[in-house]
């Protein structure tokens, strides 16, 4: 539990950090002031009509899941589908990401595949959805036709790129030659934590496993039919809420690069929700295509908005489907199982 408080605390001063970045020449006031005038009928009626598209999109995300999964052996679809509901929302209810293991451990406690395998559908998904949005900022910048700085865009996408390509290069590299790639993981991290390199390695196998299940299975066009299906109807709803809902006039184009480095900025560590992260990384890619100066209190409420909506839509179910099943309940302890297990499986590795 120390060690939980330890992280949230972090994370907690992270996402401080980045909502006071967020904050900057957008005052809390003029945002409050933007919300009493605003028309209420007109704003509830955007707002559902983003809540059904998002519905698509995290539906889709879900079932996609399922796709990774099946290969590994016959499994109830109705099952993943509920584990990974609680799964995505222990990533936004717990602090620094710490969720990310309670979807492989779950669906692991409950089916015969091992958490290593569980967890390389998991890495399968991160990686492939990290390069596709990682990507999909490179080519909007370069069709970039506004007059703001987009140094700090093209930062963010090299970091992302360094990452999901240094990633998916030591994936590939296991799949060709997978005892020199775990032996040379164990030793470089095996520097900095004998426990990080046991989870990279644990990780990096149950990636090895869930590509080649998936490439065997035949699932791959479907898994992307999926990806596109998620990822399209991701950057629809934001668009449309954006423009249709507070006036600010960019196109879907447009809207794909603002979720790009949106999504690549969630994806560091932060505190619960993601806050902070999520208003600092949506006002500053809306800048690149709105005048903040004129439409800050416009970018900075859709930006709030939309948070809680996301938040709402993500969670809802999980804590349904958290108040019939009493043994997912407890968030916080499986994520401390689900360590503990990752670090023994990737010592056998």
């Amino acid at each position: 539990m120390t060690r939980f408080l330890i992280s949230f605390l972090i994370a907690n001063i992270i996402g401080v950090f980045f909502l006071w970045l967020a904050s900057r020449g957008l005052p809390l006031q003029e945002v409050i002031d933007y919300f009493k005038h605003a028309d209420a009928s007109h704003l509830a009626l955007w707002s559902g009509v983003y809540v059904g598209v998002y519905i698509v999109c995290h539906g889709a995300r879900i079932v996609r899941w399922y796709d990774l999964v099946r290969p590994l052996g016959e499994v109830d679809a109705r099952l993943v589908h509920r584990v990974c509901v609680v799964g995505f929302t222990a990533i936004l209810l717990l602090p620094l990401r710490l969720g990310e293991l309670v979807r492989p451990y779950l669906l692991s406690r409950r089916t015969p595949f091992s958490m290593t395998a569980v967890l390389g559908t998991a890495v399968v998904e991160r990686v492939i959805d990290g390069l596709i949005i990682t990507g999909l900022l490179f080519v909007t910048l370069a069709t970039y036709e506004g007059t703001q700085a987009t140094e700090f865009a093209y930062a963010t996408g090299g970091l992302s790129a360094l990452i999901f390509l240094g990633a998916l290069g030591t994936c590939l590299l296991a799949l060709w030659s997978k005892t020199w790639t775990l032996a040379l993981v164990n030793r470089v991290a095996g520097v900095v934590s004998a426990g990080l390199a046991n989870k990279l390695a644990g990780m990096l196998d149950g990636f090895i496993e869930g590509f080649r299940a998936l490439l065997e299975a035949k699932s791959l066009g479907r898994f992307l039919g999926l990806t596109l299906l998620y990822w399209g109807s991701n950057v629809l709803s934001m668009w449309l809420f954006a423009r249709y809902g507070f006036g600010l006039m960019l196109g879907p184009w447009e809207m794909t690069c603002v979720l790009s480095l949106l999504v690549i900025g969630i994806m560091l560590p932060a505190g619960p929700a993601m806050a902070g992260n999520f208003e600092f990384f949506l006002t500053r890619a809306l800048g690149l295509f709105v005048v903040l100066e004129t439409f800050g209190a416009q970018a900075a409420a859709f930006a709030a908005l939309v948070h809680v909506l996301q938040f709402a839509v993500i969670v809802a179910p999980g804590v349904l489907v958290m108040w019939f099943d009493p043994e997912s309940r407890h968030l916080i302890k499986l994520s401390q199982q689900a360590a503990r297990k990752t670090d023994e499986e990737g010592e056998l590795v």
